[in-house]
């Protein structure tokens, strides 16, 4: 976002239209100009620190103003004591003639305007506002700020920097705002804080009035940091780089920009390096803190060693500041640092990252590095000792490699890979041998992975020298290529590294591992079977991911072993008292119980699964996430269902995790496509399609087809449905991509071919996916297979053989929960009934189909009902009654999917603790998602979000009126 708050000494942008984010506030803005083009005066006041982009905003709103009069000025403070300075420069901006008492205030040749009388100058203010946005006739002028005029729009009066207009000027502006009645005209007010000494207090009465409308900006969000790296043609940010830049920061794009163009992006990303201040602002620091004198600056430095605050007593010891107060007394008065009492004991602050920054990056390595020496001597706690020691550092140090593999080592058993990662990272740049150095690389790289930090592990891979133990090199670029969704090169990879490593056990067990989760992703469910048995034999200890279990009990799931692969979980407890060292075998268990139809055995146990993965590492978390949003899916609870998809999918985003991306992606958009939420439906479909791995990896690629696929059939598009779907039969000999309670797509192909007329190759298509089905007793898929081929015979004019059909398919759905499923089986059974004449017992079956889809929501499913009942001669009724709507869809759209996420359980009444289980989050994440939930939906609690987010309705037992012509797809 762009700002042109003055700030001395700023260095000029390369994009300075850069713009991102504030899209609740621009939604504001443009509500409040649409209540002024219908006759109510709006004041809006924008406000908010230097630097955070009042002017941008407000530049942006203008270039969606179409029409009408926008007059602008801006304060200035050299012209502060100029009167009517500000009203000046309004005037000159609209084309003669003025009102009389502002026409000495016009600039004419050779002549210097005069002042108005105050009272006069009031009048003629408000004579002009109801003029100009009066005017009939054509536009006169260009530019935003030239006096346009239109038949229709309203006049935008624009002030920014109030706090430095002039007076007179400022109390002409109130006079006429206080007498506006019904003229058309929205007034935007900007400046820092509308308790300024500088403004009048008329002015501010105006602006403290209930009836202004006050948007006070904070700073981005880290999305919107990296949003904004983008737009200003730099290296996108990852999600950890955004966050850091952001808090480093705290959002000003002012500061934002500055640092995306003075610090070389490799800096901006490696999220383990200190960042600095903006030049101009350090310059501005560093001045400050020249003037406090020498003590104050010892005990300012010392504080910015220690961190951003500490206590006073800390840093006195550090700087050798005998007589800390008076230092901090000088520090305080400088505006350097913040003192605050924690019990009996001062502690210090600085009272901005970027203070502390300016000052930390101004002490020089060898005056830096001596402080940390220092500081590791006076700490207590062992994590801020390795700290200081690390920083202090100089070169290969073979005791504090140990001190810091040690601690990582801990860590990772306590599963806080984030500090694992990056003490190996650190004990690894400080080894004395290759060889260590080479095996704590390894480690980093596995903790980095399991915490989500795919970029850095991926750096941290591709650094291993050519003189590298072959084996580990492979082994850890491997496996950072399976996350990433390159299968083909980590399956090349990784069984390079399994030849070279036979005198390793534990390095052989993990490459095993990994390689047989290659294999699964590879469709190649036995040679991973017989890859998880090897590397459970190669070592005793267990992988650092934990995902052996996992991977051997999916891949016998894939090859049919369903038994066998349920012995193997037969010890585990209750799901609710499974530890969280057992949950990669829990997950493995309620995978096994989905793909078999065992819906609320699975939904017990991925539940478990979730509210145990806190401490898990991420790729365990999304699995859990994952799996569970498909059962509620199935079981028809589509709320939490979308909730956990769209948890999942924002998560695997933000970590890189290009492997599972795409399937909470096509979950989410089947979901959506259903309830006929296009828009946000595509989103998803074009996530999953972007997915770094699915131009190679197959499962990646099918899920984003099969998300395509469901958009188009929720939209009755048949031959788009083939168009996405055909390519995979040539995926006959792929495990996953085959398996019926995987992923379906073959019966939504199939019924799209009937559609088209292709008999012949919907049938073909539907006996191998039958034959599959039924060898592996998947209900589900059997009677989604039974329904099609029901109306593949009814489009052959073979009514018995269709009606054989339908009712198998109710055979095989009642053995399984599934609502959607079975509606979709009543809908075509009904409509077969329909047109063989038998009307009373179709309205029956539509009837049920019906109800479901609304208690759905499945908006394009529920209007086919409709037409089929309406054509039973089932009319219905004229009276007034609220059509399915997925509540709150119509206000959530500036919410990000995991904002979106905590609103819906947060609406539905749980704790933010709870939330935080369920979504396998931070209690202080879920409190600032709320934060900024409630922000964008103008709300201040919780029972704002129960309006803006309500429940579902059940279904009543009278018809609604059919939706309008234009929403009805056709089919």
């Amino acid at each position: 976002m762009t700002s042109s708050d003055a700030v001395p000494g700023r260095h000029r942008l390369r994009t300075p239209d850069a713009f991102a984010g504030r899209a609740s506030e621009l939604a504001l803005l443009q509500e409040e100009l649409r209540r002024a083009s219908e006759g109510e005066p709006r004041l809006v006041l924008v406000d908010g620190p230097g630097g955070i982009g009042k002017t941008a905003l407000i530049r942006r709103f203008l270039g969606t103003v179409t029409g009408g009069c926008v007059l602008r000025a801006s304060g200035a403070e050299g012209e502060s004591t100029l009167p009517y300075g500000v009203l000046a420069q309004w005037v000159e901006q609209v084309p003669r003639p003025l009102p009389d008492s502002l026409g000495p205030l016009a600039r004419t040749p050779g002549c210097l305007p005069t002042s108005p009388e105050p009272v006069a100058a009031g009048f003629g203010l408000l004579d002009l506002l109801g003029e100009v946005g009066g005017v009939q006739g054509q536009k006169q002028g260009q530019g935003q700020g030239s006096g346009q005029r239109s038949e229709s729009g309203p006049v935008v009066l624009v002030l920014d920097d109030a706090h430095w207009a002039d007076q007179p000027s400022m109390n002409a502006l109130a006079f006429a705002l206080r007498r506006l009645r019904c003229e058309r005209v929205l007034t935007i007010v900007a400046l820092p804080d509308p308790d300024v000494p500088q403004l009048p207090g008329g002015t501010r009465r105006l602006l403290a009035d209930v009836r202004t409308l006050r948007v006070s900006l904070d700073g981005l969000s880290p999305d919107e940091v990296s949003l904004l790296s983008a737009e200003l043609g730099s290296q996108r940010l990852s999600p950890a780089a955004s966050v850091r830049l952001r808090a480093h920061t705290r959002g000003s794009p002012l500061h934002v920009r500055a640092l995306l163009e003075q610090v070389p992006a490799p800096v901006l990303m490696d999220v383990t390096t200190s960042l600095p201040a903006p030049h101009s602002y350090a310059l501005l620091v560093l001045a400050g803190l020249a003037g406090c004198g020498a003590p104050a600056r010892r005990l300012v430095q010392a504080v910015s060693v220690l961190g951003t605050s500490c206590l006073l007593s800390s840093a006195a010891r550090l700087g050798r500041v005998p007589q800390p107060l008076p230092a901090l007394q000088r520090a305080v008065r400088a505006g350097l640092l913040h003192e605050s009492a924690v019990s009996t004991a001062p502690e210090v602050a600085f009272p901005h990252p970027l203070v502390h920054a300016a000052v930390y990056q101004d002490l020089g390595p060898a005056h830096r590095a001596a402080l940390h020496a220092r500081a590791a001597d006076l700490v207590g706690d062992e994590y801020a000792r390795l700290r200081h020691r690390v920083l202090a550092a100089t070169g290969p140090d073979e005791h504090l490699t140990a001190a810091l593999a040690a601690c990582a080592r801990r860590e990772a058993a306590a599963g806080q890979w984030a500090v694992a990662g990056t003490h190996l990272r650190h004990a690894s740049r400080l080894s004395t041998t290759a060889e260590e150095r080479d095996r704590l690389a390894v480690e980093a790289v596995e903790a980095l992975l399991l915490d989500g930090r795919v970029r850095e592990a991926a750096d941290l891979a591709d650094g291993f020298p050519d003189s590298s133990d072959p084996a580990l090199r492979g082994y850890a670029r491997g496996y950072v290529a399976r996350v990433q969704g390159h299968t083909s090169r980590a399956q090349a990879l990784l069984a390079d590294a399994w030849e070279q490593c036979e005198r390793d056990p534990s390095l052989a067990a993990r490459t095993a591992e990994q390689l047989s989760h290659t294999l699964i992703t590879a469709g190649r469910a036995a040679d991973a079977a017989r890859w998880a048995e090897r590397a459970r034999r190669s070592s005793t200890a267990r992988g650092p991911g934990g995902m052996l279990r996992y991977c051997r009990l999916t891949a016998l799931g894939l090859t049919g072993a369903f038994e066998e692969g349920m012995a193997c979980s037969a010890a585990l407890p209750d799901p609710a008292l499974v530890p969280p060292a057992d949950v990669d075998l829990l997950l493995g268990r309620g995978q096994l119980h989905l793909w078999s139809g065992e819906l609320v055995e699975a939904q017990r146990d991925l539940a478990g699964a979730v509210a145990n993965s806190r401490t898990v590492p991420v790729p365990l978390q999304l699995l859990s996430a994952a799996g569970l949003a498909q059962t509620l899916h199935l079981l028809g609870d589509w709320d939490r269902a979308l909730t956990h998809a769209e948890a999942s999918a924002s998560i695997a985003d933000d970590t890189g995790q290009a492997w599972l991306g795409p399937v909470p992606h096509t979950l989410a958009a089947q979901i959506l496509a259903a309830r006929g939420d296009w828009d946000r439906a595509q989103g998803h479909v074009r996530f999953a399609s972007a997915a770094p791995g699915c131009a190679e990896s197959t499962p990646e690629s099918v899920y984003a087809a099969v998300a395509r696929g469901h958009v188009a059939d929720a939209r009755a598009e048949p031959q788009c449905v083939v168009d996405a779907l055909r390519p995979l039969l040539r995926l006959a000999g792929h495990d996953v991509v085959n398996e019926p309670g995987v992923v379906v797509w073959q019966e939504l192909l199939a019924d799209a071919l009937v559609q088209l007329g292709a008999y012949a190759e919907a049938a073909e298509v539907l006996a191998a996916f039958e034959e599959r089905a039924r060898a592996r007793g998947r209900h589900a898929a059997l009677s989604g297979a039974a329904r099609v081929r029901g109306n593949l015979h009814a489009a052959r004019r073979e009514p018995r053989l269709a009606e054989a059909a339908f009712l198998s398919a109710h055979d095989h759905a009642a053995r399984v929960p599934i609502p959607f499923g079975l509606a979709r089986v009543r809908l075509d059974h009904g409509s077969f009934l329909r047109r063989t004449g038998r009307r009373t017992v179709a309205v029956d079956r539509l009837q049920a189909a019906y109800d479901t889809m609304y208690g759905l929501r499945a908006l394009p499913y529920w209007a086919r009902c409709v037409r089929e009942l309406n054509a039973c001669g089932r009319t219905v009724p004229e009276h007034p009654a609220q059509q399915p709507s997925a509540a709150g869809d119509g206000v959530t759209g500036a919410l990000t999917p995991q904002e979106l996420a905590v609103a819906r359980l947060a609406s539905q009444g749980l704790t933010n603790r709870r939330i935080a289980s369920e979504l396998a989050l931070s209690v202080k994440t879920v409190e600032y998602h709320l934060g900024h939930t409630y922000t964008k939906l103008g709300i201040a609690s919780r029972i704002g979000l129960v309006g803006k987010l309500a429940p579902p309705v059940s279904a009543p037992n009278h018809l609604p009126p059919p939706p309008h012509p234009s929403f009805l797809p056709g089919r």
